[in-house]
């Protein structure tokens, strides 16, 4: 093994991305978890310690942990024979909408890999944190741990078999998360999402998660802000965010490219240009929105990030 003991960073994400339920995700640059994992004898996976923001609420049973679930089918995929034992700080609050648990889990996978003597490929590795994402919301998605582990704008092309696509966005792509204090747990906020869509709705989808690829791909910033609406699942999630519209509002008449719902909630996302703005009059204006209605919000002017990486202080 290349070490005993490894702590990589593993960063927020944005999931969705407006069109893209459970396909498109956007690394942060911040906020982050910070994940240590060190080898130990005997098979398996233990959780030493949660720290942290609200690290407290996290469970310590490695069979629903998301970094030890990850790290876990890391070890079993690659046939390793030993084990680990894992502490978490959290960076990113859980129930946030900016990929808590996908955080814990890319980390947990990531900081596996790099103890491994022949290391999984991405593909294998996203699966693997998708499976303690599962352990989490109760569904088997990658939206947020593909872009935590690989950086940048993913794509889920597929999901049987997994097949993840990263793009790098533009240079320019500047990012503001505005957190309400309001909880959103995932498993409640999937359930609200609709079975069955209209063909019509279907169609508007198809198009802006087209075009909102291309976007990225080409750099061109005026076509991403025009393709992230969403005419599903955000209007059905909406119930849960208070004064979300109004914030979403606020946020685009400061300047942002467009906003719209980070991940499940209850994560106000807005892009913006930093070559015509830094963000900070996006963020105060959607913190206002929050202040005036009695809800303190958290908010990180940011960009996009380059994924999980070994953390050197």
């Amino acid at each position: 093994m290349p070490s005993d003991k490894v702590t990589v960073m593993a960063p927020a994400s944005i999931a969705n991305v407006g069109p893209g339920f459970d396909v498109f995700g956007l690394a942060l640059g911040e906020p982050y978890d910070l994940v240590t994992a060190e080898v130990r004898r005997g098979r398996g996976v233990k959780v030493r310690k949660m720290e942290g923001l609200e690290g407290h609420q996290v469970t310590l049973d490695p069979k629903r942990n998301t970094a030890a679930v990850a790290a876990a089918k890391v070890l079993e995929a690659a046939g390793a024979d030993f084990g680990l034992s894992i502490t978490v700080i959290k960076g990113v609050r859980p129930c946030s909408g900016m990929g808590s648990s996908g955080a814990s889990a890319a980390g947990g996978a990531y900081a596996a890999n790099l103890l491994l003597k022949e290391p999984l490929a991405p593909n294998q590795l996203v699966a693997c944190a998708a499976s303690g994402e599962e352990a989490s919301s109760g569904s088997f998605h990658a939206d947020n741990v593909a872009p935590s582990l690989l950086g940048g704008f993913t794509i889920v092309r597929s999901y049987d078999p997994l097949d993840v696509v990263r793009v790098e966005p533009p240079a320019q792509l500047g990012v503001v998360a505005a957190l309400p204090d309001v909880l959103v747990p995932t498993k409640e906020a999937r359930g609200l999402v609709p079975d069955k869509v209209p063909l019509r709705s279907m169609v508007f989808h198809v198009g802006h998660a087209s075009s909102l690829a291309v976007a990225m791909a080409q750099g061109d910033l005026g076509l991403v802000g025009r393709s992230l609406r969403d005419v599903v699942v955000e209007p059905a999630r909406a119930p849960l965010v208070p004064h979300l519209r109004e914030a979403e509002a606020a946020a685009v008449r400061a300047g942002a490219l467009a906003s719209f719902l980070g991940g499940s909630g209850p994560c106000v996302a807005s892009f913006f240009d930093k070559g015509r703005s830094d963000g900070r009059a996006i963020a105060e204006a959607v913190r206002e929105v929050y202040r005036s209605n009695g809800i303190e919000c958290a908010t990180w002017v940011t960009s996009w990030g380059q994924g999980c990486r070994r953390w050197r202080p």
